[in-house]
């Protein structure tokens, strides 16, 4: 209907005289109006006419009248306001009526216009419908928040235990009292056999305050010692064990070397008074020394830490240190230091030494990356050469801790090693529009733009278009999803190089770490393969558990029936295993215990390598391209760090390369390894808790409270994993970079100078701490 039509259907209606005033923006507009024929439906045509612009706010105004002579009649005004700005595009005529009192004041005439019918209909059904499912709505959120609250930090199905609170939380965020002695100086020193440990408690807890026990004898002076880790090179045994003789290397300092027998670090005998013992894990089990413990002089001191006992901890570091590194450059001296000892190691593997790093890693002649390598499994008198890659990126910035760190791990690791490990640094540069593959000079002008003049020879450069270049079929090729694709084509690069560890710029150890690594390579070869899968899936908890062989005899229990733990590759529907180890019976009920013992690890996790399907965990479904897709079978052990066999790098490359197999960063690994049969274990590494958490059970119920280890909506992998938080090892740990920072001196929560005076510099027992990010005074925790 027309605006004319509508108006006509209420003029129509009145009785004369009636007035018409007319607002429209512009005289066409009034003049189509005036001479339409509705207004010769008026009894009386208009013979007069008047402006009255103060009526209206319209650019025009206009009114006409019929016969105003008489003061009793119906008189009515008529208001039409043509605008665009109507609902649904009609511009709708208002009637005003005239009442008793007289003509409406102006303040009415000028109010805006009422909701029309239609939008009023509008209005009440949303209300309606509001009014019905809103209820519904927020009563099935709060019960499903309800749900969760209880759930997080205890696990699905948990009983209700000492220590949480109505929503299930636990309250070692609230209640759980600060251990006091983690943090034991070099002053309170006990042998280890005489130390009486604050915490686990014996039993399951401990009721009411006990008394703190006092040390009956007085406390020796500190003095630092020799460690030495490293075996007897020169002994007879080591000799017909070993091919090649022990060769020492050139020292980063001018016109020495190191010598094994005499490494630059000391340690202090005995462990501070009342030290807690670790909770999870054990230092015993994994070949490391607990009667001993590290303090940051005696450590760090020959890298270029500096005198930090007399002098104040400045940002720069550059404290009271005499040796000069201008001009070192270690990744001559690792060269150096293999060539030194090229008679102990498999000389097989020696081409690639001749390809430019900056070459890419595909389509190269020099080397085959379809070949199969090597059997690193077969015996051998060599010894075998481990790489440890550290993962960085472009815009990393190294700080005067990370160049100390980097330092002692190189001479521990690989010059006083013989060359036994190497160290490198693989940057992902973040730019792709940096040609790096172009030549050596754009490749180098990267390297010296990111990384400290004395590690440039240690370093190597990857992008994520290399990576789509050699995995084109892959579903992902950034860092986060495919961590491990530049690892793999570092491997077929480095053929000389039996395993390689997977290592992260905020880890710290505080030990030794030749004698950390070597200490969990030993301790995984003699892991047998019966049930080395269900006892991966738990943490070894000794208080809890007992001994090794206890704990191993327990979890065996849990899986009576025939053929229900893994035995040999776990396979995908249609999906073939790669070469995989055939065990030597059909049953695992026929074999005692003796198959892998002696063999070396294909991967070796520092946390439980866990089943996720059915879990919590965010990652777990993410592996893509094969048929069973979600039901894919599967393993996962969050944070990279790991060692990997050689064959498990190919065998890796081949699922990515050829079938298109991926799945997420922390489930490559393991979950080739479920697949292909290879051997994986969980080196139960010791675990230091910040707090007390009261009762022991309650610790087994959160961290295995998975069905007999698995995941499932129980672990602790997954919603509640925020347990992890007051621990020394894990990606979301708070605490491992607080004891860190206090080790080094820094006051955070405690510590510092004035402590330090009372109880001397802090010592700790050989752990492993992550992550530890931005260790600077200006960045206080």
């Amino acid at each position: 209907m027309s605006t004319i039509d509508r108006l006509g259907r209420y003029v129509g209606s009145l009785r004369p005289p009636i007035r018409i005033t007319i607002s429209s923006p512009s005289d066409n507009d009034y003049q189509e109006l005036k001479t339409d024929s509705i207004f010769s439906r008026s009894p009386c045509s208009p013979r007069s006419s008047f402006d009255d612009s103060s009526f209206l706010p319209s650019p025009v105004s206009r009114t006409v009248s019929n016969d105003f002579s008489s003061e009793t009649s119906d008189l009515v005004w008529v208001k039409l306001k043509i605008r665009n700005r109507t609902i649904f595009g009609y511009a709708y005529p208002r009637i005003i009526p005239r009442s008793a009192w007289g003509w409406p004041k102006r303040a009415y005439l000028q109010r805006k216009r009422r909701c029309t019918r239609r939008q009023c209909l509008i209005f009440v059904g949303i209300v309606i419908l509001l009014a019905i499912f809103t209820p519904i709505i927020v009563t099935q959120q709060l019960r499903a928040w309800r749900e969760n609250q209880a759930r997080r930090g205890w696990g699905y199905g948990v009983p209700r235990v000492t220590g949480m609170d109505e929503w299930g939380w636990p309250l070692w965020e609230k209640t759980f009292v600060h251990l006091k002695h983690n943090y034991g100086g070099i002053n309170e020193l006990v042998p280890k056999n005489e130390n009486i440990p604050e915490y686990p408690p014996v039993g399951d807890g401990i009721e009411g305050e006990a008394a703190e026990p006092t040390y009956s004898k007085p406390f020796a002076s500190p003095v630092p010692v020799e460690f030495k880790p490293y075996p007897d090179y020169s002994s007879s045994e080591y000799r017909e064990n070993y091919e090649g003789q022990y060769v020492p290397c050139e020292s980063f300092i001018k016109g020495e070397v190191l010598i094994a027998s005499d490494p630059p670090s000391k340690v202090y005998a005995g462990i501070p008074w009342r030290k807690p013992d670790a909770v999870i894990g054990s230092a015993e089990l994994v070949g490391l020394d607990d009667t001993v413990c590290w303090e940051r002089d005696s450590l760090l001191r020959p890298y270029g830490f500096g005198d930090n006992t007399t002098l104040p901890l400045n940002e720069d570091w550059k404290n009271t240190t005499t040796i000069d590194f201008t001009g070192v450059n270690w990744g001559n001296l690792q060269t150096e230091c293999v060539r030194r000892n090229k008679a102990r190691f498999n000389p097989s593997p020696t081409n690639a030494g001749s390809i430019p790093i900056w070459t890419p890693p595909v389509g190269n002649s020099k080397r085959d990356l379809d070949s199969k390598p090597e059997n690193s499994t077969e015996v051998t008198k060599y010894k075998a050469r481990t790489a440890v890659v550290l993962r960085a990126y472009d815009g990393f910035k190294f700080t005067p801790e990370d160049i100390v760190n980097l330092r002692r791990m190189i001479t521990e690791l690989s010059l006083l090693s013989g060359g036994e490990y190497q160290v490198h640094i693989i940057i992902d540069v973040k730019n792709f529009e940096i040609p790096i593959w172009a030549d050596e000079k754009t490749y180098q002008e990267v390297i010296n733009k990111v990384v400290p003049e004395e590690f440039r020879g240690i370093v190597e450069l990857t992008n994520e278009p290399m990576m789509t270049a050699s995995y084109w079929s892959a579903p992902w090729h950034d860092s986060y999803w495919s961590l491990f694709m530049p690892l793999q084509l570092f491997s077929r690069r480095h053929p000389e190089y039996d395993y390689i560890w997977q290592w992260e710029m905020d880890m710290r150890l505080i030990g030794h770490h030749y004698h950390f690594l070597e200490g969990l390579s030993q301790w995984a070869k003699k892991q047998p393969r019966k049930e080395l899968w269900e006892r991966n899936a738990r943490h070894y908890i000794p208080s809890v558990h007992g001994t090794w062989e206890e704990f191993s005899a327990w979890v065996s229990s849990l899986y009576p029936e025939a053929n229900s733990t893994v035995w040999g590759p776990v396979l995908p529907r249609n999906v073939e295993a790669i070469d995989p180890p055939q065990p030597p019976v059909a049953a695992p009920e026929e074999d005692n215990y003796e198959w892998g013992v002696g063999e070396e690890a294909d991967l070796i996790t520092l946390l439980p390598l866990f089943n996720p399907i059915g879990g919590t965990w965010n990652l777990g479904k993410d592996c893509r391209e094969y048929e069973e897709k979600d039901d894919t079978p599967r393993r996962a052990a969050i944070v990279t760090a790991s060692r990997l066999s050689k064959g498990l790098l190919w065998r890796m490359h081949e699922e990515n390369a050829k079938r298109k197999h991926s799945c997420a960063s922390e489930m490559w690994p393991a979950t080739t390894c479920f697949h292909h049969g290879l051997k994986a274990v969980y080196a139960p590494h010791p675990m230091w808790f910040e707090r007390d958490w009261q009762s022991m059970s309650t610790i087994d119920y959160i961290f295995n409270g998975g069905t007999k280890g698995s995941p499932n909506v129980e672990s602790v992998f997954g919603i509640n994993e925020h347990n992890f938080s007051g621990l020394t090892w894990f990606y979301n740990s708070r605490w491992a970079r607080m004891l860190y920072r206090r080790w080094l001196g820094y006051e955070d929560n405690g510590g510092g100078r004035e402590w330090e005076a009372e109880h001397g510099n802090m010592c700790l027992n050989s752990v492993i701490l992550h992550p530890v990010k931005s260790v600077t005074p200006v960045n206080e925790h």
